[in-house]
């Protein structure tokens, strides 16, 4: 079985007000092996409001001097490893300043993630308007595409088909021939780089109620030679934490993953799922 979660938020995140020692004792009590901090950074990220702030900006000095604490805290390590990562919300305009902060950073792990297509967060029914869902996702799924071949300093990239989770999930918006295209053209560059990509448990929670990415999108990765996956909850609060983690187990050995990947120091673990 997973009992390693790689994808969890705490009060550094703007969307979370969980500190991250609540974050460890839940994990604990759920008797995870590993967790990893990823809070938010999503520089010049839209607001969801118009009077809102820019709330996905990270204080990472900040973030950093309190995971040192954690991770040198033997009395917490002793009961379960802590982890400080990050997860990077990408696009063209910050590659250049994403790579700066993640180089002068001692993160253990470094996620990837598209929260935005073109500017806009798939979130806002704005983004959805006078598109048809199908080129709506081809837009955001194109973007990713260009992310891999261009920007290299991460790890796994994050629930890749995100956008699924706020539009139309019937069968044919959601059929990966639609887009399969554009998945063996970034599975090819994610292979050939090293990297990997997650299994997000997040939209099991959201409409969609299906993992980020789903089964086939799953499947297609291991065809085309992936190996390096991670669990991530996405959780934002103790209750969400390794959430759908035993289903995800499931779900992995059924696509023919016999490894899940934990990272310290930005170099991948594989532990055996069963």
């Amino acid at each position: 079985m997973i009992k390693c979660d790689q994808h969890m938020h705490s009060s550094f995140s703007g969307d979370s007000h969980t500190e991250m020692i609540d974050m460890i004792n839940a994990a604990y009590d759920k008797n995870l092996d590993i967790i990893c901090f990823t809070d938010h950074y999503d520089p010049l990220f839209p607001s969801y409001r118009k009077d809102e702030g820019p709330i996905f900006d990270l204080d990472v000095p900040a973030y950093i001097e309190n995971a040192k604490k954690v991770r040198n805290n033997e009395s917490i390590q002793s009961r379960i490893k802590v982890r400080l990562g990050i997860e990077l919300g990408i696009y063209p305009e910050i590659w250049s300043l994403g790579s700066e902060i993640i180089n002068s950073s001692p993160f253990d792990f470094v996620i990837l993630s598209s929260h935005t297509a073109k500017k806009l967060d798939p979130y806002f029914p704005e983004y959805w308007e006078n598109i048809n869902p199908v080129d709506g996702m081809t837009i955001y799924f194109e973007e990713i595409l260009d992310n891999v071949k261009n920007f290299n300093d991460f790890d796994v990239y994050g629930h890749l088909d995100y956008c699924a989770r706020y539009t139309e999930t019937t069968p044919e918006v959601l059929d990966i021939y639609n887009y399969i295209e554009i998945f063996r053209a970034i599975f090819k560059n994610l292979v050939e780089k090293g990297k990997g990509i997650e299994i997000n448990s997040g939209g099991l929670r959201s409409k969609l109620k299906n993992f980020n990415p789903s089964k086939d999108i799953l499947r297609l990765y291991k065809e085309c030679g992936g190996e390096i996956i991670t669990f991530g909850s996405d959780a934002h609060n103790v209750n969400d934490i390794a959430y759908g983690i035993d289903l995800a187990s499931e779900l992995l050995t059924d696509v023919g993953f016999k490894y899940i990947t934990a990272f310290k120091e930005r170099k991948p673990e594989f532990i055996k799922i069963n």
